[in-house]
């Protein structure tokens, strides 16, 4: 995997390789989410660090889920605004869990 990492340039924005590279992991993802036999996480997390976390596809992603938490927290229905608390409670856990493992792997790939 090392060896594959070398010829893809991660100075300067995502050029068509690395773009074409991440597609593919986030479809395995997405894969991953939907049959349990496969986990999706590192397949996302390594489109993350394929696109940059200042990339535009990912940062209108995120805000994207920020709204729609928000949209859930502010529902009338009680178990709406539940399920809006938890999942947003869960995902700012992750993140802070994730972002320094992130900018690590981001280093980690440009010093190679």
């Amino acid at each position: 995997m090392k060896w594959m990492l070398r010829w893809i340039d991660m100075s300067g924005p995502p050029g068509l390789l690395r773009r074409s590279l991440a597609i593919i992991c986030i479809g395995i993802g997405i894969l991953g989410a939907v049959a349990p036999i496969i986990p999706g996480w590192p397949a996302f997390l390594f489109a993350i660090v394929l696109l940059g976390r200042r990339d535009r596809s990912v940062r209108l992603t995120h805000l994207v889920l920020r709204r729609t938490l928000r949209w859930l927290r502010r529902r009338p229905h009680p178990s709406m605004r539940q399920i809006g608390r938890q999942v947003s409670s869960h995902y700012v856990r992750l993140r802070r869990f994730l972002t320094p493992a992130l900018i690590s792997m981001e280093n980690a790939m440009k010093q190679s």
